[in-house]
Formats: structure tokens, C-alpha cells, sequence
């Protein structure tokens, strides 16, 4: 009976994790091959603790705008919706090929992060900024303002949603939560610590 009770549990938790890519559980470990459904949704989060004062996104809104309505035209992406924060990005988006979708992400990554540090460069032996409502231990290993793939806290974290029904519903009303409270027309709510940032998951309820 133990024994068969593990195996479910061991079955469960990589069916859990089979639909997240990236973020922090990336960090330090051999890329895999990103998991995709071409039929599903992807709730996708980018993270940077250098995105404060000049490099905020919030001051960057108009450009990553830009640079997602580009690169979705170009690589045929469905945008269902997106909220940019202070130092974190959402997006809810569903591609038609593998290939389309990577370099979604690319593009939009890269882009941003070239055109954010090309005024705004990190400079050498800068701390990233941590703290606020949630806490993150995570070091930033970036040693010059040219790496600016380093922006960016860890690969594009990406999660194959379940369902078009209540699950999408849900991603979607907690991105628009955030863009409301980054525009301060509604109160930050606190989240889980470590929660929605690094797993790209929604809090249920």
C-alpha cells in the first residue's frame, strides 16, 4: 500500500510540474525542452530585479507594448491579455507553432531588455533591488551592462494552462488584477510569498 501510494504521489507531482517551463526552478539546471500545447493557453511571466527607477517597466509601457504587438503580428500569436508591473511582466497568450511561440519569446524578451538597457545600463557590480511585498532570494549574476540577457531574472517562465473554461478565466482576471494595481486604481493585494512570480500560477479563490 506505501508503496503504491508513492508511486501516485510521484505520478502526480510530474504531471503537475509537466505544464511549467523556466522561472526560477531553471536557474542552474540544464535547459529542457519547453512544454507546450498548441491547443492550450500559456500563462507567461518575466522577472527582473533590475527593473527599478529608470529601468521600471511601468516607465517602459508604450515600448513593450510595441514590442509584443510586433512580434504577435510576426509569429501569428493570440494575445488574450497582458499587465505590465513594475519589475514583472504577464501575458496570456496561445501560438500555432512551436517555433512561433519560441521566438515570441525571444523576441519579446530580448527587445525589451536591449532597448530598456541601451538608456539605462546596469552597471558594473550593481546589486538588484529586492524586498517589497513578496521576499526573493534570488542573486542576480550579471557583471556588465553589454550582458543584457541578464536583465531578465531567469528563462521566460511559461505554464500550459488545463482548460479554455475557468482556469483561463481566472489567469486572466488576476492579470488584469495586476495591471489595475500597477496603475494604483486598485490596492496591492498580497499574494502567497514566493507564489505568483515564480511559479506563474494564480491563487485559488
Amino acid at each position: 500500500m506505501q508503496i503504491t501510494m508513492r508511486m501516485k504521489q510521484t505520478s502526480f507531482f510530474k504531471l503537475k510540474n509537466s505544464k511549467a517551463h523556466g522561472g526560477d526552478p531553471s536557474i542552474g539546471k540544464r535547459r529542457s525542452r519547453r512544454v507546450l500545447k498548441l491547443n492550450k493557453p500559456l500563462h507567461v511571466t518575466l522577472r527582473s530585479d533590475f527593473a527599478y527607477s529608470g529601468r521600471s517597466l511601468l516607465r517602459h509601457q508604450i515600448m513593450i507594448n510595441e514590442v509584443i504587438k510586433k512580434a504577435s503580428l510576426r509569429f501569428r500569436i493570440s494575445v488574450y491579455e497582458k499587465a505590465i508591473c513594475g519589475n514583472h511582466l504577464h501575458i496570456l497568450v496561445r501560438g500555432k507553432t512551436r517555433f512561433e511561440i519560441q521566438n515570441f519569446f525571444r523576441v519579446v524578451a530580448g527587445h525589451t531588455a536591449q532597448k530598456i538597457l541601451e538608456d539605462n545600463p546596469i552597471r558594473i557590480n550593481e546589486k538588484p533591488k529586492r524586498g517589497g511585498a513578496l521576499p526573493y532570494k534570488k542573486v542576480n549574476t550579471c557583471k556588465h551592462p553589454k550582458n543584457q540577457r541578464k536583465f531578465w531574472d531567469a528563462l521566460i517562465y511559461s505554464r500550459v494552462l488545463s482548460s479554455w473554461g475557468k482556469e483561463f478565466r481566472t489567469v486572466k482576471n488576476y492579470i488584469v488584477q495586476n495591471t489595475l494595481e500597477a496603475m494604483g486604481i486598485i490596492p496591492y493585494q498580497q499574494r502567497r510569498p514566493r507564489y505568483a512570480f515564480q511559479s506563474g500560477a494564480v491563487p485559488s479563490g
